[in-house]
């Protein structure tokens, strides 16, 4: 396994390998495991009632005990849901091994799994993923360790995820869920370490109108809550990187005006409306007396 994803790596990382996709799954498939393995994790499958819930557990590994998210995907909505279709937890694992081919940094995936029914839909499926010790999600280490814009850690993390996009992009590939809650980050010295999680829907798409679509829906999919929470000038930042430092303003410009027209028209109106649904929520809940749902 460790032969064939070193051979991997190197081939998509000098753009000489024409059915990487091929090759992905071919690693991920390595990764595949029994039902049966998730037994000594003690986790409550059968009770799992919407679409995906992550148990942390420990596992062991290579001889190692080590902390783990798994995470079941449950498909009960109709009888034909997932037939004869690939499922997420071999995408997720695919997509998590080729960030890691390219030089994005993601959490090492340990198993994944599923079980089918006779006519070949897919009942249940997991994956397993190592924990990444110290990192929490963008949006709290945010909100703890860089709350007023303008310091330099969050320009840093701004860039970082510009490079990272344009370099995923280069390779035809889109994430279709680039949210701030996939994105994990760590303090390391004066240094943010970025990791990208949960991807099960991102794909290789060919060149063409398509893929330029999904490019600015990635991007703008970041702006959802960088409109809110950091400045223009980070935000400039993130395209800035994601152009390459050559960039001309007003190429810069025309990126920024693009994802800007993109997000305003497909999420800024439901975004608003689920705060203020979920506000709303918060301050009912107080004057209930009950626990608020809102995180504190």
């Amino acid at each position: 396994m460790s032969n064939l994803f070193s051979k991997l790596k190197e081939a998509i990382s000098y753009h000489c390998l024409p059915d990487q996709e091929a090759y992905l799954n071919q690693a991920a498939e390595a990764l595949r495991k029994d039902w049966s393995y998730l037994e000594p994790c003690s986790v409550p499958f059968e009770k799992v009632k919407v679409r995906s819930e992550v148990f942390i557990r420990k596992i062991t590994d290579s001889g190692r005990s080590v902390d783990a998210y798994v995470k079941i995907y449950a498909y009960r909505k109709h009888p034909f849901q997932r037939y004869l279709r690939k499922g997420r937890a071999i995408t997720e694992a695919r997509n998590l091994l080729f960030f890691d081919s390219i030089d994005i940094q993601a959490p090492r995936v340990l198993a994944w799994g599923e079980r089918r029914n006779r006519i070949g839909r897919i009942i249940q499926e997991f994956i397993i993923t190592e924990a990444v010790p110290g990192a929490v999600q963008l949006i709290p280490f945010v909100k703890e360790h860089c709350p007023e814009p303008g310091r330099p850690v969050r320009r840093k993390i701004a860039e970082q995820l510009g490079r990272w996009t344009r370099v995923m992009h280069d390779h035809g590939f889109v994430h279709e869920d680039l949210k701030w809650r996939n994105v994990l980050v760590r303090a390391k010295k004066d240094e943010p370490e970025l990791f990208w999680i949960d991807c099960p829907i991102g794909g290789f798409l060919k060149p063409g109108l398509k893929l330029e679509r999904k490019k600015l829906k990635d991007c703008a999919t970041l702006d959802k809550l960088a409109r809110i929470e950091c400045s223009k000038e980070e935000r400039e930042a993130f395209v800035k990187a994601y152009l390459g430092t050559d960039a001309a303003g007003d190429s810069i410009r025309h990126l920024c005006r693009r994802i800007e027209k993109y997000r305003s028209a497909r999420f800024d109106a439901k975004d608003d409306r689920q705060r203020a649904d979920a506000e709303k929520e918060k301050r009912s809940g107080k004057r209930a007396g009950r626990k608020s749902l809102w995180p504190q």
